[in-house]
């Protein structure tokens, strides 16, 4: 039984017992409720306890915190940033913690919906522990102030929308990385990072890059609590500052905060890398025999040549991509050489400044394959996409393996699979 005094201890940790749990389980509190309307609901992990919050209500680490479609709640973070859940949105907390240092963690998972953000100090000082997971992408930021938008399977089916995660920046920026790609997002700008298809994907690395959109979506809405959350965030730093949790902001944090992101073609190297190929003699040479095939192919996605592109590859070649999501989870898909080019040529189609680098080559005998005979080889090489899409820049790592057979019409890949790194 709790005494009075052991009760205050636990409220001012934050530390209270899960309500309706069995006990055992304590929870880590990371923000209140500031201002709410309709209903929201908090669940506990184990899906045991159910909560229609109100306005002054605490609201925990593990919890999934959804809004019905009349619903709206303005959060105060304990790290003094700001959470708007908007109507239809459904959200956990996965990890938190602020304390005013180094170990300082922000790490939310937005599952369906929208989520209006200004980040609080740890965005602002402790960035590489500052997370934003979706089921298809993941968001870093610079202290900022900007909206996520998980449109699920069945919203994209009720809005008419292409499924995936969109992201809005209203001040600061932010980075939105998804399959093995990233494009920045500076103020004004909305970048969008497509779901992978179950079932299917593209044959180049680059149909599922996120990329900027020309203009913000009509599904952007403002909440009811618009006009009052810049100047709540404002309060609430004032208000950590004063109270000694931190530190007062810097000038140089400040300005890190608004200032506009360089350009990802910035980091993208404008050197050229030699290919490294091993010294051959004899009559079968493996890497020169791979590397003209993979310049043949190369040049044909370059000239848009769909028919020589084609041409490499065996009319029943197996192919496959394995993929990352949001959370870093690899998975393996299949498709027909048709699939494939089709995939690639429309992918192609939104591309400009277009450009693939191989700086590694490796290519060996096949087994059961000796230099006499040197009508099969394996291949595999390090590529190196970039160029711009929708008005953003990306630059992808992947590693390619071929398993190209001799014919009377040249070299032609029977098998290919492509890995990002």
């Amino acid at each position: 039984m709790y005494t009075p005094l052991k009760l205050l201890a636990l409220l001012l940790t934050g530390a209270l017992m899960l309500p309706g749990s069995s006990g055992a389980q304590t929870l880590t509190r990371f923000a209140s409720v500031y201002k709410i309307t309709g209903s929201v609901v908090a669940t506990n992990a184990a899906g045991t306890s159910r909560r229609t919050l109100k306005a002054g209500d605490v609201v925990y680490v593990g919890e999934q915190v959804r809004a019905d479609a009349n619903g709206e709640a303005v959060l105060r973070t304990d790290d003094a940033g700001v959470i708007a859940v908007r109507p239809n949105a459904a959200f956990v907390m996965d990890q938190f913690s602020a304390n005013g240092d180094k170990q300082d963690k922000f790490s939310v998972r937005i599952l369906t919906g929208a989520l209006r953000m200004i980040t609080g100090w740890t965005g602002l000082f402790n960035k590489d522990n500052h997370r934003i997971v979706t089921p298809s992408a993941t968001l870093g930021i610079r202290g900022t102030d900007h909206e996520p938008y998980v449109m699920s399977a069945e919203l994209s089916v009720e809005l008419q929308q292409p499924e995936g995660t969109y992201n809005r920046v209203y001040k600061g920026g932010t980075v939105l990385r998804a399959n093995g790609g990233e494009v920045d997002i500076d103020a004004g700008r909305v970048g969008f990072a497509p779901a992978l298809p179950p079932g299917r994907t593209r044959a180049l690395m680059t149909v599922l890059l996120p990329a900027l959109l020309d203009k913000v979506p009509g599904f952007f809405l403002p909440g009811t609590y618009d006009d009052e959350l810049e100047a709540l965030a404002q309060q609430s730093m004032s208000e950590a500052v004063q109270s000694h949790k931190i530190e007062p902001p810097s000038a140089a944090d400040n300005a890190a905060a608004q200032m506009p992101s360089a350009t990802a073609a910035a980091s993208v190297p404008n050197t050229t890398d030699a290919v490294k190929k091993p010294v051959e003699t004899g009559a079968c040479q493996p890497t020169a025999i791979a590397s003209t095939w993979l310049a043949e192919l190369d040049a044909a996605i370059e000239k848009r040549d769909a028919l020589q592109f084609v041409s490499k590859f065996d009319n029943k070649a197996r192919i496959s991509a394995t993929v990352r999501n949001g959370q870093g989870e690899a998975t393996e898909v299949h498709f027909t050489r048709e699939e494939m080019v089709k995939s690639t040529f429309s992918a192609l189609s939104e591309l400009s400044a277009f450009s693939t680098r191989r700086p590694v080559i490796n290519a060996k005998l096949a087994a059961g394959n000796h230099g006499a005979q040197c009508d099969r080889i394996e291949v595999e090489s390090l590529v190196i996409e970039s160029g711009q899409r929708n008005g953003g820049s990306y630059r992808v790592e992947s590693v390619e393996n071929y398993q190209l057979r001799k014919t009377a019409a040249g070299w032609v890949a029977t098998q290919a699979s492509t890995r990002q790194r």
